[in-house]
Formats: structure tokens, sequence, C-alpha cells
């Protein structure tokens, strides 16, 4: 899994190797507890004791519970991030990098835990909106900022034809989460299976790129 997290809580940059990994038990854990409890329900003593270590670690590493989260879900989220720079890296046709970032994506969003998650937050951001901005900045912004920029390239190069990248990096997301991810939200038994999800990413980079290409 990618490590993006490492300069985005205080102190990460400049951890020792065995820092690193208390650093990696400390995440591993506050990802389980906050999808198995929601954030307002998790309890940072509780993430502490699944990883082993203090809670003075926990607040020098990452400054406060908001901090924590933010590190733990950008981390969780990455999975889906990492498709498009394996796709640079291997130089996949447009096509294979949509569909595997599509693919990783709605695997990622519709896990039960995940979609309790959201619904969840989206009750505390009336409460605090700074925290559903923190989210929204860590997760949903950023997943569409790593895809305007892919699509930059990618017109850049004389493979697409795009007026806006940043519009249509959202609207691809926004296809491929589309009803039911508000069928999920609003409590319907939605459960993809990974052929679901393959067939859908499929389908939504074909819709995407016929409108899309050169």
């Amino acid at each position: 899994m990618p490590s993006s997290d490492r300069s985005s809580s205080p102190g990460a940059a400049t951890l020792t190797s065995r820092g690193h990994a208390r650093r990696e038990r400390l995440l591993d854990a506050a990802r389980d507890v906050f999808l198995e409890q929601g954030y307002a329900s998790a309890s940072v003593n509780e993430i502490v004791a699944r990883a082993g270590g203090s809670l003075a670690t926990l607040y020098k590493q990452f400054g406060n519970k908001e901090g924590l989260f933010m590190a733990a879900m950008e981390r969780h989220v990455a999975t889906a991030w990492a498709a498009i720079e394996e796709g640079r890296r291997s130089d996949q046709r447009i096509e294979e990098v949509l569909f595997e970032l599509g693919r990783r994506m709605l695997v990622l969003v519709f896990d039960p835990a995940v979609i309790r998650l959201f619904r969840g937050l989206a009750f505390e951001a009336e409460r605090a909106p700074a925290l559903g901005e923190l989210f929204l900045r860590h997760g949903p912004d950023r997943t569409r900022s790593q895809l305007a920029d892919y699509l930059q390239e990618q017109l850049r190069q004389g493979r697409l034809t795009l007026d806006n990248p940043r519009e249509a990096a959202g609207m691809f997301i926004g296809m491929l989460l589309g009803e039911w991810h508000v069928d999920a939200l609003l409590g319907r038994d939605v459960h993809p299976t990974r052929d679901q999800c393959d067939a859908r990413a499929r389908r939504c980079t074909a819709l995407f790129l016929r409108g899309a290409s050169t």
C-alpha cells in the first residue's frame, strides 16, 4: 500500500524504521476501529490498545483524533489512487488505467464498513463542518485531483479531447458511484460483487472515453 501518509501528519518525515513500524501499526488499528465504530464512537484508547504503544506517541505522530483519522483514511483510499501511478509507470492505455481506478474505487466505496462511515460523517459534518471539510479534502477532493492531473497529461499528449479535466474527473467518478451510492447511503442493501464492480467500471470507462477520445 502506498505510503503517501508519511508527510501528512506531525513528525512523519523524520521517523526511524522502528518509529515508522509503530506508525504503521497505529494506522492499521485506526483504520479498523474507525471503520468498525465510525468517527464519533471511535476511541483513541481502543486504537492504542490494539496497536500497542502509548497515547503520547499517537498525539506526537498525528496531533489529535482528527489527524489520525485523516491519515488512516488517506492511506486506505490510496489503494485506489495507486492505479494512476502504476498506469504511468507501465505506460498502460488510458482505458486500462481508468478501468483499474474505477474497479478499485467501487470495491473500496461499497465496503459496508465504508458506507457506515460515510453515513456517520454526513451526520457529524452538520455538527462539526470542519471535520466534513477535512474528510472531503483528504478523500474525494484528492481522488478527483489525482484523476484530473492524469487526464490533463493525456490531454497534453493529444490522447483526449476535454474542455475541463477537473470537471471531467468529477463526472467520471460520479458516473461510477451513481445510483448505487445514493441507494447504499440511504439504507438499501447494495453490495456489488467484484464481478459487478468490474463490469460497471468497464461500462463507465467506455462511456467516458466515447465522449472524450480524440
